[in-house]
Formats: C-alpha cells, structure tokens, sequence
C-alpha cells in the first residue's frame, strides 16, 4: 500500500457519517486529487491536506453546509439540528485545522459571542415559558381548590389561568420559530466566515506557492 492509499483508506475510516455515495465521491475526489498532484510521500500529503482526521472534518462540514443550504432553499428555515450542525461541524473544522486555526481566532471569538447570546436567549424563551406554565397551573388549581368556598374568587383566579394558558399556547410556537430562526442565523454565519477562512486559506496558499 503506498502513501497516497493509505492516507485514502484512513480517510474513509472517518467519513462514517456520510452516505456511500458522498463518501465515495469524496474519496474519488481527493485519491484524484493525491494523484493527480504526485505526491508520492505521505508527509507531503498531511502538509498539503492536513491529516486524514482533520480533512475529515472540513468533509463533514462541507457536506453538512450543502445539506442546510438545500433545506433553505425557497426562503424556507432549515431545521433546528441542521443549523446546530452546520454550526458545530465548522467549529471543528476550524479548530482542528491547523492553517485555518491560525487564521481564525477572531472569528472563533466571534462564533463563541454568537453562541451565548443565542444561548442566552434561547434560555430566556424557554424560562418565559415555563414561567408562564408554572402560574397558569397555579392559577387554575388555586381557582378550582376554591370554587366551592368562594365561587367569585375561584371564578376569578379560574379566569385568569385561562386567559394565561391561551397567551401561554400563543407564545409557544412563537418562542419555537424564535429558536430555529436563531439557529439558522448562527448557521449562516458560521457558513459565512468559513468560507473566508478558507478563501483566505486559499490565497495564503497561493502565496506560498509562488515564493
């Protein structure tokens, strides 16, 4: 097995998560691309491609951002484990690059910005609305345990429970969309400073080449 097959078949060890024929497209890609440059040493290849675990990455964060990029097609939101996904794969690959990761600290810091503040009100929505559950059940048991006793007070508090659990019934898929629109903007700028980082990954290397 020489250089170029070994570096492929490690390569395939990592790309599990793609279907058979992303992962052969992939593999025939790259075992052309290997081929085609001549590199016969497999330093030569890491140096070029990284390794295969770290090429791996960037794969999985290439195929992951075609696939939320399919599911917004037509103005559509993709969904919430798309974008977290996308978001999560290309942190990886950033980090585990090692001429991205050189290039990238300020949008790392960036992405982790984001992240919290999506996080932060995400946690807020979510508190919003457990706020609201937890007082229309108390409201209505209070109302109901009352009733009998105390028939206008019991009407009252039965009421206003009512009238909470139908903002409460309102605010729950306002709050989802909410979340999965936060998501998919955070997909879509991790997918927009990628793609910089590796035009400028590009042009740096370029730049090498022609030194």
């Amino acid at each position: 097995m020489d250089a170029r097959q070994k570096y492929i078949a490690e390569l395939e060890k990592y790309l599990k998560p793609l279907t058979v024929t992303e992962r052969t497209d992939a593999l025939d890609f790259y075992n052309e691309y290997i081929e085609d440059a001549g590199y016969d040493d497999y330093k030569e290849i890491t140096k070029e491609l990284g390794t295969p675990r770290q090429l791996s990455h960037k794969i999985l964060a290439d195929y992951s951002i075609k696939a939320n990029d399919k599911e917004t097609q037509e103005g559509h939101v993709a969904s919430t484990k798309s974008s977290w996904r996308v978001f999560w794969l290309i942190i990886i690959a950033i980090i585990t690059s090692p001429i991205t990761f050189a290039l990238s600290l300020g949008a790392l810091g960036i992405l982790v910005a984001a992240l919290a503040a999506v996080f932060g009100i995400s946690v807020g929505i979510l508190g919003t609305l457990l706020g609201l559950a937890f007082a229309t059940g108390v409201l209505l048991y209070t109302g109901i345990g009352v009733i009998a006793t105390a028939p206008m007070t019991g009407i009252f508090y039965s009421g206003a429970g009512i009238a909470l659990l139908g903002l409460l019934l309102i605010c729950i898929p306002i709050g989802y969309w909410v979340i999965r629109w936060l998501a998919q903007a955070i997909a879509n700028l991790s997918k927009y400073i990628y793609q910089k980082l590796l035009q400028r990954r590009t042009n740096h290397h370029e730049k090498d080449v022609q030194n």
